[in-house]
């Protein structure tokens, strides 16, 4: 059955610019691929040269992540994009964690583009999922986070449960070793022009490129979800 993603209503008329690519793929996941840290470390050697931390919110695909969380009520300095906390990261001398192949993929992508990028376990994603706006009542374990509040965030929920937002993703449909099949979502608030949705597509295409060439990436799946 074909995994069926939906835009709650109310979401969509808050944020109307919003677009998610979506690519699925059975793939072999790997712990090191010396390859891959080559390109990482080329990306992060450019992000760590590219200005302050300061600068960060100068690029638009996430100063418009960041307006979608004021949009929505939340406060995009307490919970920061994904995409924000990575180059905050490289830019504080931090670097990055290595955790195994598909999380580098997702990371490379996210530095490359600025887009903050899900990556899960497809077998531990439901069927049936619904983006909407969080609630006070809603529970969610962030990877490495514990407990993470995520009422007015942008919300992935499942038949089961919400498993990812734009700052943090679920700890229970996190990737691992034994991971088979991938999904993964980039997350894109910019405007609906066609410039930006070449954007959103030639970073698809990269995923898709990295996934083939470091994780064995088949059967793979890719389609567009527009609010």
């Amino acid at each position: 059955m074909a995994r069926e993603i939906r835009i709650e209503t109310s979401f969509a008329e808050i944020l109307p610019d919003f677009t998610v690519a979506v690519l699925e793929a059975d793939i072999t996941n790997k712990l090191v691929d010396m390859s891959l840290q080559r390109e990482l470390n080329r990306t992060i050697g450019i992000v760590a040269l590219s200005g302050g931390v300061d600068k960060i919110k100068d690029l638009e695909t996430i100063a418009s992540t960041r307006e979608a969380y004021k949009r929505l009520g939340k406060d995009p300095n307490r919970y920061r994009p994904a995409a924000e906390q990575l180059r905050r990261r490289i830019l504080k001398g931090l670097g990055l964690y290595t955790i195994n192949q598909l999380v580098d993929i997702g990371n490379l992508v996210s530095l490359e583009t600025g887009f903050s990028i899900g990556v899960f376990d497809a077998d531990k994603v439901g069927q049936h999922i619904l983006l909407r706006q969080g609630k006070a009542e809603d529970d969610f374990e962030g990877i490495g986070r514990g407990t993470l509040n995520v009422e007015n965030l942008p919300l992935y929920v499942d038949e089961n449960a919400p498993f990812a937002t734009p700052t943090s993703d679920a700890e229970h449909t996190k990737v691992t070793l034994s991971t088979k099949r991938t999904l993964v979502f980039i997350n894109s608030y910019l405007p609906k022009k066609e410039e930006n949705m070449i954007l959103l597509s030639e970073a698809l295409d990269m995923l898709k490129e990295l996934l083939v060439k470091h994780v064995e990436a088949r059967n793979i799946e890719q389609w567009f979800v527009t609010s």
